[in-house]
């Protein structure tokens, strides 16, 4: 089985193909993150988007360090103003082969326990219930 690993390149404007289809029907995808900063990767239209963010955090650009994630789990993908369902793929969200679509790249903050009560860093009580009369 070939490598399908993509190739990540921030300050390239024109990404490497290192899956074993042709350019013309590789996706390429620039992640834009909240930051600003854009790296661009390529994979297979019939990668799914799970495999995308597990394939992006495995070649996370070291540009990109103090933002990296703890599991792809914690990384949302936007495209065309909606979150992309995990088991969906590329092909399924009408991303075109062939050209390179930019993509918006959500860090989900890591979830506090909500049971052990506020955190050491927490400065004030947060408040656990609403109530509306």
């Amino acid at each position: 089985m070939a490598d399908t690993s993509p190739t990540a390149s921030p300050s390239s404007t024109t990404p490497t193909s290192t899956s074993p289809t042709p350019d013309s029907a590789a996706i390429s995808l620039t992640l834009l993150l909240v930051s600003g900063s854009r790296a661009t990767f390529t994979f297979s239209p019939t990668e799914t988007i799970e495999s995308v963010k597990a394939k992006v955090l495995g070649a996370w650009p070291k540009e990109w360090a103090e933002e990296r994630p703890a599991s792809p789990q914690s990384l949302k993908i936007l495209y065309l103003g909606k979150f992309l369902a995990d088991t969906s793929t590329l092909e399924s969200n009408k991303i075109q082969p062939g050209t390179t679509t930019i993509v918006h790249l959500t860090i989900k903050a890591p979830e506090q326990d909500v049971h052990n009560g506020p955190s050491k860093s927490d400065s004030a009580a947060r408040c656990r219930f609403c109530l509306v009369l």
